[in-house]
């Protein structure tokens, strides 16, 4: 599970800000007089609040995404990995609200004063410290998902396998135009536009960027996506690094052979439980293109030696093997994947932007 404010968020860092957003519906509350705003009206829904000040990776300003529950229970969603965690309580009374978060701190305490012009879709809060404005809606940011993680790639290099770490970056919405990835405060990464498998928008590294390896691997760290949305709103989402390695793949383990119309991929799980793999054919000048073939995630025992007949009718997650051309040149990649706490590596709708960890291999193959 994604951990919410690796550097804490300072909730009253904005001292006044508001947003031309469009709400979504009616509204409650009242007028001028006699305004009472009711437990009712906020529970069971997210409110979405955007202090963003600028792209600057030091400034604290993600999205903030607030649930408020029965027994007043407070839920806080770390946005891109659309993971909900209860982090403290809330109460409301007398147009008062208390908000108790203790993913910021522990003695944490936001006393807020709901503003009378506020309704079900518009929260418009006050304080002795600023002002904030939580909606159930920020227009482009629906479908927005994104992910920071680990890769231990095992490649060739000077005809020998040499094992190097980077980080890998993806971002998917279709209302975003542009987004750069904060690694920290001198290093930003443009993401490129692609289309993924699905033939849907996703913002990753650029090939040349995909290439920037590291020597050693220093652990946790905080990453910062910028957005800019189709409409101009411009929002930062928070994810993390884990202090979680990933061992290599085993390149003398791995191998392959031909049958007819398929093949049998071979290769030995790295030493750690909880790993699920993948074996994607992809075109051999285009390693970072879309697969052409994607099996089903493989579950693995440590250590344990897999093996995956790969034809015509095999149950996967991308089956277009009918384009490949016999005798020709392709490229294999086993992938190992770590998955965040508490994610089903199967049935996880968002298996895919809660990752921790990947392990890599890629050689070539005739098929």
């Amino acid at each position: 599970m994604k951990k919410i404010g690796l550097k804490r968020l300072s909730i009253f860092a904005v001292t006044a800000f508001s947003m031309a957003l469009t709400s979504c519906g009616g509204s409650s509350g009242g007028g001028e007089t006699d305004f009472e705003f009711e437990s009712r009206d906020l529970m069971n829904k997210y409110w979405y609040a955007n202090p963003y000040l600028s792209s600057a990776y030091a400034n604290d300003d993600a999205v903030i995404v607030y649930k408020f529950e029965g027994g007043n229970v407070l839920k806080r969603q770390q946005y891109s990995g659309r993971i909900d965690v209860p982090v403290g309580s809330w109460d409301l009374n007398d147009n008062v609200l208390e908000i108790r978060d203790k993913s910021i701190s522990e003695d944490n305490l936001q006393k807020w004063f709901i503003q009378s012009k506020s309704t079900k879709e518009h929260l418009k809060l006050n304080s002795s410290a600023g002002s904030r404005d939580f909606y159930t809606e920020i227009l482009g940011l629906d479908d927005v998902k994104a992910d920071a993680y680990l890769v231990n790639e095992l490649r060739l290099v000077n005809n020998e396998y040499v094992s190097a770490y980077r980080f890998d970056y993806s971002v998917s919405g279709n209302s975003i135009s542009k987004v750069s990835a904060l690694f920290d405060s001198e290093t930003r990464n443009n993401l490129v536009e692609r289309q993924d498998v699905y033939g849907d928008k996703i913002f990753t590294l650029s090939d040349e960027d995909m290439d920037d390896y590291i020597s050693d691997f220093e652990g946790e760290q905080l990453v910062r996506f910028y957005l800019k949305l189709d409409g101009g709103e411009e929002v930062k989402l928070d994810e993390n690094i884990y202090n979680n390695d990933i061992a290599s793949l085993s390149s003398a383990d791995r191998d392959y052979s031909r049958d007819g119309l398929s093949i049998t991929v071979n290769w030995k799980a790295i030493g750690e439980e909880d790993i699920y793999y993948f074996i994607e054919i992809l075109d051999a000048n285009s390693a970072t293109g879309v697969p052409l073939f994607r099996s089903n995630r493989q579950p693995a025992d440590a250590n344990e030696a897999k093996s995956l007949e790969i034809s015509s009718g095999i149950a996967a997650e991308i089956d277009q093997l009918d384009e490949l051309k016999i005798d020709e040149e392709y490229l294999v990649r086993i992938t190992g994947i770590k998955y965040e706490t508490g994610i089903d590596p199967i049935n996880s709708g968002n298996k895919d932007v809660n990752i921790q960890a990947k392990t890599i291999l890629t050689y070539k193959i005739i098929w």
